[in-house]
């Protein structure tokens, strides 16, 4: 009786935290509606704004949003989202959470088999933990897998901007040639900064978003050397031969680490494979030994713990490796 008491509670209390999500995002808009609004009468009333002022231009790669962009953007980093990179991943966004928690509701609920008693208490506890831990693991693989490629086919990008420098074709050229040769995801990345650049965004406010978007150094060095070409003059292909040569140093000292990890990794593959081939030799030499696996509760309980603890230990094995590569 007193577990469907706690599962009332349980959704009366999603449901009251989701209707105050909706509240609070409408009031967020609402006054910034009134904002934007009470800017338009000053600026019909006064549109000089006063006594006219001198202000110095920096550059900055920072942008400027809503407080409700940045509410939803911080929202959704929660769990590992980039809304701005939604479109580039496998999978669309939204479908991700709800196959990592219904994974981690199968392994908790075979794992809380035997213990019938806390079973409840083990499924508000741990469901919530393993389904967050699996969301933000498969977002953090989709977004590193995506860096890792745009680092290595940066600097051939990179060589051929410098090209169509060197043989007068105007940076905005350049970087549609980069958006038509190279391969994906740097042709999709460069295809759209191209396009703002041809409808008249300017360069500088492309190269913003396009960094911001990335969030790669390597990036970063590469739209604030641009502005600086667009706003002062000067030649910029010894800037980009050399951010070129840079990164393939960096690309090149990756691989080697890769290389000087192997062992490791193949450690890794070695006992995430064993298990299974473990498993599969004890079925055809003692049937009836591996089947209590599977059709008994304590059984069951062992079979997600092991799954759950070997997921845990090629998780930590990995983030150690990817630490030692950065």
């Amino acid at each position: 009786m007193i577990y469907k008491e706690l599962l009332v509670l349980f959704i009366f209390i999603v449901v009251l935290f989701t209707f105050s999500g909706v509240a609070f995002v409408s009031v967020l808009k609402s006054m910034e509606r009134d904002k934007k609004f009470q800017a338009r009468v000053r600026n019909a009333v006064d549109p000089d704004g006063g006594r006219a002022t001198v202000v110095e231009e920096e550059i900055s790669l920072s942008r400027t949003v809503s407080p409700s962009q940045r509410f939803k953007e911080k929202a959704a980093g929660i769990i590992g989202v980039d809304l701005n990179l939604s479109e580039t991943y496998p999978i669309k966004w939204w479908l991700v959470p709800p196959i990592a928690f219904l994974v981690s509701f199968g392994l908790v609920f075979l794992a809380a088999h035997p213990f019938d008693q806390y079973k409840v208490p083990l499924y508000f506890i741990a469901f919530p933990v393993v389904g967050f831990v699996l969301t933000k693991a498969a977002f953090g693989s989709f977004h590193n897998k995506r860096n890792g490629l745009l680092l290595q086919q940066f600097p051939d990008a990179l060589n051929t901007i410098v090209r169509c420098v060197r043989v007068g074709i105007p940076i905005g050229e350049a970087l549609r040639t980069v958006s038509r040769d190279a391969p994906e995801p740097t042709k999709t990345e460069f295809h759209t900064l191209a396009d703002k650049v041809t409808i008249g965004i300017p360069l500088d406010a492309a190269l913003r978003e396009l960094a911001m978007r990335i969030k790669l150094t390597e990036y970063q060095f590469f739209a604030t050397a641009l502005t600086l070409q667009a706003r002062s003059g000067g030649g910029i292909t010894q800037t980009l031969e050399t951010l070129a040569e840079v990164i393939r140093k960096r690309v090149a000292l990756k691989a080697r680490g890769f290389a000087l990890t192997a062992e490791a990794r193949t450690s890794a593959m070695i006992l995430s494979c064993l298990p299974f081939l473990a498993g599969t030799a004890i079925f055809f030499m003692q049937r009836p030994y591996i089947l209590l696996l599977f059709f008994t509760k304590s059984g069951q309980s062992v079979l997600a713990l092991a799954m759950l603890m070997m997921g845990v230990g090629m998780g930590i094995i990995q983030y150690m490796i990817n630490s030692v590569l950065k």
